[in-house]
């Protein structure tokens, strides 16, 4: 059995043990909408230069590893909140791929370099 596999039972069944029972298309629902709230929360202007600049991986591809990446200004974002938001963006991923048996490519998401381009934090 793949150590995904594995780990996503853990967080699912932990998710039901804690009362957070939810439907395969609400999985989705809540995926969505942590992922809408994780890039809202990352606030990619108000940086002067690029070494303010940060960038956290975005979501969870079955096989491991973020499925995309996310530039933001250290300086004007609210990083507890924001790794907060990723890591329940995270779990609801890992459970609605495991509940819906959703397949991944594993190719590797390549990480991107930042860059500060016309006042804003970037991932290129």
């Amino acid at each position: 059995m793949p150590s995904w596999n594995v780990r996503g039972c853990g967080v699912v069944l932990g998710l039901l043990l804690a009362g957070g029972a939810v439907a395969g298309s609400q999985w989705k629902q809540r995926v969505e909408r942590l992922e809408r709230e994780a890039r809202a929360l990352a606030n990619p202007r108000g940086c002067d230069k690029v070494e303010e600049c940060e960038l956290t991986g975005l979501g969870h591809k079955s096989c491991g590893g973020p499925r995309t990446y996310l530039a933001y200004c250290s300086r004007t974002t609210d990083e507890r909140t924001l790794r907060a938001r990723l890591e329940a963006l995270e779990k609801a991923e890992q459970a609605w791929q495991v509940e819906e048996q959703r397949p991944s490519n594993c190719g590797l998401t390549r990480v991107p370099r930042l860059r500060w381009e016309e006042g804003e934090c970037r991932a290129r």
